[in-house]
């Protein structure tokens, strides 16, 4: 094992230990009743209604409660058909459960409206919605280029992004950030295209979609890819990861229980590491062939790096391992026009979005019916065994030998089997 490697891993796995003492001091030091008061809030998710109200995902930004100051908490407003406002001010209760805020509410006790300037997010959506026609489509575009919940597209769409366990690709990650800097990058000659894409994927990260764990993630490796690059030199993206994810937690500590950053931090690894030592492999391939089979290769580590994460809360579906390559076709077109509208503030046709998002959505839908999905569940224990053994298997295998590291997945797979 190389030796800068050792250092990375040793000193991500310490400040793994000190952001888990830094959130129980926080859990004693925050009683799991706050009481009641006001507060001001800005609404970060998209509000999903039910019988009794609204619940929607919100930033606190002050009132009575400053120990709450810079949170994100979940309200439920009562008896509200919608949210007054993006920010807002509202007296409500406020419970902690497990490092997380939960506010209880009326839409009676809404205080005041605070007015601020619209944002450049709020903008680009504005524009997108009066561009894009087809209802779906817009849904699919605001939790795929805009980072919005998934629960904003129809019930039957989730449930088929779900079955085939193509979830994962609603999420902005590290996809989208490396297709603006490709597009950028490749406008101007040179060093000069270098410093385009790094300002594009800064205004793309911190003003178009929420700096959620796999964006900030994403975009720590991609800005020091860039810096790294600019002074001629090979990036590390192993190394890259793990200073991400250091960074991520002593700034982030709560991100330690967060399941959207330990699945990018995984899905991620497991890419980097199956990439590792396979020269054997390509050399082996035609040229023609080989782009196929790594899209295939890639998606099956991607999978085996999340499988056991997924597992402590829901079922696996292996069958995304083929279908992630065949919607990626899609995908690929998709987002590179949509990355082309966010830049030019949605000035382009819109057709040719919309005829893809469509045929994303139909295709999904269809592959959902024969979708297969595993029940092997997981305790928390025992995913994180897993996940470090196969990716210890992963950084010394070569070529095909990599394949063994899904055999620490087999007795846990067999045990659900029996």
């Amino acid at each position: 094992m190389k030796g800068r490697h050792v250092k990375h891993v040793l000193l991500f796995f310490l400040v793994l230990l000190v952001s888990f003492l830094r959130i129980e001091k926080d859990r004693e030091y925050l009683p799991d009743d706050l009481g009641s008061g006001s507060l001001m809030v800005s609404v970060e998710g998209v509000p999903q209604e039910d019988e009794r109200g609204l619940k929607v995902k919100v930033k606190l930004l002050g009132g009575d409660m400053p120990e709450v100051y810079g949170k994100v908490g979940y309200l439920t407003l009562f008896g509200a058909g919608d949210v007054p406002s993006r920010n807002f001010e509202v007296f409500g209760h406020v419970k902690v459960h497990n490092g997380k805020v939960f506010i209880s509410s009326s839409w009676k006790d809404i205080k005041r409206i605070i007015l601020v300037g619209e944002s450049l997010r709020d903008k680009l959506i504005k524009r997108m919605e009066e561009k894009i026609k087809d209802t779906e489509v817009k849904a699919l575009l605001l939790s795929y280029l805009f980072g919005a919940a998934q629960d904003v597209m129809p019930f039957e769409y989730q449930a088929s992004f779900w079955r085939t366990g193509l979830l994962h690709l609603l999420v902005v990650s590290g996809f989208h950030l490396t297709l603006i800097a490709l597009i950028l990058k490749h406008l101007l000659p040179g060093r000069y295209g270098f410093f385009l894409a790094l300002l594009g994927v800064s205004w793309y990260a911190f003003f178009v979609v929420p700096m959620d764990p796999p964006v900030l993630r994403a975009y720590l490796m991609l800005l020091f890819a860039i810096l790294i690059k600019l002074l001629d030199r090979r990036p590390d993206y192993l190394s890259l990861l793990f200073f991400s994810g250091y960074v991520i937690l002593s700034l982030y500590p709560e991100y330690l229980t967060s399941y959207s950053f330990w699945l990018s931090f995984s899905a991620t690894l497991y890419l980097i590491l199956s990439g590792m030592n396979t020269n054997g492999i390509k050399n082996s391939m035609s040229e023609r062939f080989y782009p196929i089979f790594i899209s295939f290769w890639s998606t099956f580590f991607a999978f085996l790096g999340t499988a056991s994460i997924v597992s402590t809360l829901s079922l696996t579906t292996p069958a995304s391992v083929l279908f992630t390559p065949i919607v990626g076709l899609l995908f690929v077109p998709f987002t590179a026009y949509g990355i082309l509208e966010v830049l030019t503030f949605f000035s382009l046709p819109s057709f040719p979005l919309e005829w893809l998002g469509k045929a994303i959505l139909s295709s999904v839908s269809l592959l959902s019916y024969v979708s297969l999905t595993v029940n092997t569940p997981l305790s928390v224990e025992e995913a994180v065994l897993i996940t470090l053994l196969s990716a210890f298997m992963l950084y010394f295998l070569k070529n095909w030998w990599k394949l063994l590291a899904g055999v620490s997945f087999m007795p846990f797979l067999l045990r659900s089997l029996l």
